[in-house]
């Protein structure tokens, strides 16, 4: 089901960002469908995502790596702020490249690790057996991290050498991709005889030996790293398609190095992050807060785009398939805590008023 929703998400977000190419993405889309305020509310909705989410990463990140490397949680996850805003003001070649190299040698070591532990342990599968979620969730965190991100990836189609056919290309191999190593990971902890309080090092050990913990806090903070620069990158440019009419301060928001890194923006979205890290280290929000909070703009900005999706569909494959999706996220987008859709129906009101 979850690689389901994931795939047809990859190919409806992946189809409108082609129709509609240039900074902003998929808020394009959502403007010919509905209103400019609808877009601005749209862009709103990700942009506070990316105000909370990357923070929380980066402590994802630094967790990770906190037990490896004896130094403390916050001082490792600002390292990781500092490294992207070193990284996004290079050339967005350079964001590509560093992206297609961590994952795929993610993808090799989990695929090799999965298959290792399926050939050497003895199985101990059952379909009547109850799958542990919550066992699957922890090793499947690295993959977790590269499957999100479709939502952004029209930010990114002006700097792309012919988006109408690189872009589906793209989206069918990797969600094809990402799908096979799911399977693979999820067999592998399934139906192993794995250690469950080891079970994510255990997945790499027949490659890594006890190097294995080592290994994998190094994937993790790559891969959370990967999925930070991807969101703050792809919204970067989409607040820089938001400001290129802007005048007076707001003007600086706008402004790009000669590579075409958005420079205005990317400072004030990694000055916002650090704010808010600043804050976690005073125990002002809390890594379940960020969740919550990005989550919940995440979800939001889907839904829009799902029913601009729907609203402008050629065919009724996407048609249909983005009013599922719609409906889907809507149920999520519901679930959330209830300050959560408080801030959000209060950011509504004031754009749409």
């Amino acid at each position: 089901m979850i690689l389901a929703l994931g795939f047809t998400f990859a190919l409806v977000l992946g189809n409108l960002s082609i129709k509609f190419p240039g900074d902003e993405g998929v808020t394009n889309a959502v403007q010919e469908a509905f209103s400019t305020k609808l877009k601005f509310l749209t862009s709103y909705y990700l942009i506070s995502a990316v105000f909370f989410g990357p923070v929380a990463v980066y402590l994802i990140g630094a967790h990770f790596l906190q037990p490896l490397l004896g130094i403390n949680v916050n001082t490792l996850a600002f390292s990781m702020l500092l490294f992207t805003l070193f990284a996004l003001l290079r050339p967005v070649h350079f964001l590509g490249t560093l992206s297609l190299i961590v994952t795929t040698i993610i993808g090799i070591i989990l695929s090799l690790g999965s298959i290792a532990v399926l050939i050497g342990h003895e199985t101990t599968f059952s379909v009547d057996s109850p799958f542990d979620m919550t066992l699957i969730s922890r090793a499947l965190l690295l993959a977790f991290w590269a499957i999100v991100g479709w939502e952004v990836v029209g930010n990114y189609s002006n700097e792309v050498h012919d988006p109408k056919r690189t872009i589906p290309k793209a989206v069918k191999i990797s969600a094809v991709i990402i799908s096979l190593i799911y399977l693979l990971v999820v067999c592998a902890i399934q139906c192993a005889s794995l250690d469950r309080t080891n079970a994510i090092t255990e997945l790499i050990y027949p490659l890594f030996g006890t190097a294995s913990a080592f290994v994998m806090g190094i994937l993790a903070m790559l891969l959370c790293l990967s999925t930070v620069l991807l969101f703050v990158g792809g919204v970067s440019r989409l607040i820089c398609g938001l400001a290129a009419e802007s005048k007076g301060i707001r003007s600086l928001l706008n402004k790009r190095l000669e590579n075409g890194a958005p420079l205005g923006a990317t400072l004030f979205l990694c000055s916002i992050n650090a704010i808010v890290l600043g804050l976690v280290s005073l125990n002002v929000f809390t890594m379940q807060d960020l969740v919550a909070l990005a989550d919940g703009f995440f979800i939001a900005n889907a839904t829009i785009a799902l029913l601009a999706a729907y609203k402008l569909a050629t065919t009724k494959t996407i048609r249909y398939t983005a009013l599922f999706l719609t409906i889907v996220f809507a149920c999520m987008l519901f679930s959330a805590h209830w300050m959560v859709l408080g801030i959000i129906a209060l950011l509504a009101w004031k754009v749409l008023r």
